[in-house]
């Protein structure tokens, strides 16, 4: 079964497009990163500019500090069945990664911390702090991603966590014992929020 698309069908669909216009409206009146990323998913599968993009994965971003930032304060952790949980972790590891990637390891490794603080999900928090742990021991972004993880071509999209890289080279476990130190030094760095 061919499950393709017609975007230029779609930007022609009248329903289609007031849908669009009455998710803008919404995000546009709430703080809710789940709706702000499914009009970021349309926008982009419809290719629109690249300036409202990125005005709309900031405000994504800007929604995703505040949320995390609430969690730390009062010790919530997030539900990845809740969506606007799950989509403020993926705001959080999106904006990670990228900061990962432009080389500032102090503020990815903090992100990767909060993330790994907030969730509820063990695989995730094991994997947020492999995230955490790689940054500390001084792997760059290249190295991460092309030495350390697994980054499948087959992404199961209907799986929520395919957004996350949980899958490395060698088991989370074994990647975490050979960090020891580094993760030894991260725990007690969380010790303290765990305090508050």
């Amino acid at each position: 079964m061919d499950e393709s698309i017609d975007i230029e069908a779609l930007k022609k669909d009248e329903q289609f497009l007031a849908d669009v216009k009455k998710l803008e409206e919404e995000v546009k009146n709430s703080d809710s990163v789940a709706k702000a990323y499914q009009l970021l998913d349309v926008k982009l599968a419809l290719q629109e500019d690249e300036e409202g993009i990125n005005e709309l994965f900031q405000k994504i971003v800007n929604g995703a500090f505040t949320n995390i930032a609430k969690a730390l304060e009062s010790g919530k952790k997030f539900d990845m069945s809740n969506a606007e949980d799950f989509a403020t972790m993926r705001g959080i590891y999106e904006y990670a990664m990228q900061v990962y990637s432009e080389n500032l390891k102090d503020q990815a490794q903090e992100l990767f911390l909060a993330l790994h603080h907030t969730t509820d999900d063990f695989e995730l928090k094991d994997a947020f702090m492999v995230h955490a742990a790689a940054v500390g021991k001084g792997y760059s972004f290249e190295d991460f991603t092309n030495k350390l993880s697994k980054i499948d071509e087959n992404i199961d999209f209907s799986d929520p966590k395919a957004l996350f890289i949980t899958d490395f080279v060698q088991p989370v476990d074994i990647l975490l014992e050979m960090m020891k130190d580094e993760v030894e030094k991260l725990e007690k760095r969380l010790e303290k929020l765990n305090k508050n």
